[in-house]
């Protein structure tokens, strides 16, 4: 069995963009882990996790993972435009025994 797929939200607080794009999420049905790396809700192990998918200095960077590989990632240029289109588009092409996380 595959693992699951974890969608990660490297989000500031405060930041328009990262409520966009967690909403679009939301709407979307896609549960998502909400990765705070800057104010007061940052945490050492967020930042950590923030560098380790190598943060590209565009809020926020979204990276979707399934298990310890990357396969897919959309920085803040992306997620600033309508891009839930290709969100939908991208989910439809996942195989319908991978698990969202």
């Amino acid at each position: 069995m595959k693992p699951a797929l974890t969608f990660r939200v490297f989000a500031k607080e405060n930041c328009p963009v990262c409520r966009k794009a967690q909403g679009v999420l939301a709407r979307l049905g896609v549960n998502m882990v909400v990765r705070y790396v800057e104010g007061s809700k940052a945490t050492s192990d967020n930042i950590a996790d923030f560098a380790w998918f190598d943060w590209t200095d565009k809020a926020p960077l979204i990276v979707v993972t399934e298990g310890d590989r990357v396969l897919k990632r959309w920085d803040g240029t992306n997620v600033a435009g309508r891009w839930m289109p290709e969100v939908k588009e991208w989910l439809a092409k996942i195989s319908a025994d991978s698990v969202l996380l």
